[in-house]
């Protein structure tokens, strides 16, 4: 023996030794960081997207090419057509359609008067993604303003 107590290195009859098992160690959990104090917070995202923008009191229309343009407004319904203009307030209204144009690219809309005289204008759309937004906006604005027309306010006692 070489003065030690233990076994001797290398002796094939010697006890091994119990290896220290390594401990498991809990998984590390990942940390967050706070925002900054000064950051406003943010509005949690809507349950569903709205088809239209929030109500507005006074919704407006506006479809226009380089001749031609209709605005829908609280006032009424206007035509421009290369400089001249044409205004028909709710008042003088007895109806309002509205149509694709000849092939397909067009806004055409059309205002009757109450004695079934007609006035028409349209405005050519960029593409057909353009003309499907002027018609879901025009009869968004429309159905805002005649059914104010229709069905006005109850006045309360």
């Amino acid at each position: 023996m070489n003065g030690q107590y233990g076994p001797v290195p290398g002796n094939p009859y010697a006890q091994p030794q119990p290896q220290p098992q390594p401990q498991p160690q809990p998984a590390p959990q990942p940390v967050y960081a706070q925002p900054p104090a000064y950051a406003p917070p943010q509005p949690a995202p809507p349950a569903y997207a709205p088809s239209y923008p929030p109500p507005h009191h006074n919704p407006e229309f506006l479809a226009a090419d380089s001749r031609s343009g209709i605005v829908v407004d609280e006032t009424g319904v206007t035509f421009d057509f290369e400089g001249h203009s044409a205004e028909f307030p709710w008042s003088e209204i007895q109806s309002i359609h509205s149509k694709p144009g000849v092939g397909g690219h067009r806004l055409m809309v059309a205002v009757v008067l109450p004695g079934g005289k007609f006035y028409e204008c349209g405005v050519k759309a960029r593409n057909s993604v353009t003309l499907n937004h002027w018609f879901r906006d025009l009869g968004h604005v429309l159905s805002v303003y005649l059914g104010r027309r229709d069905n006005p306010p109850l006045s309360h006692p």
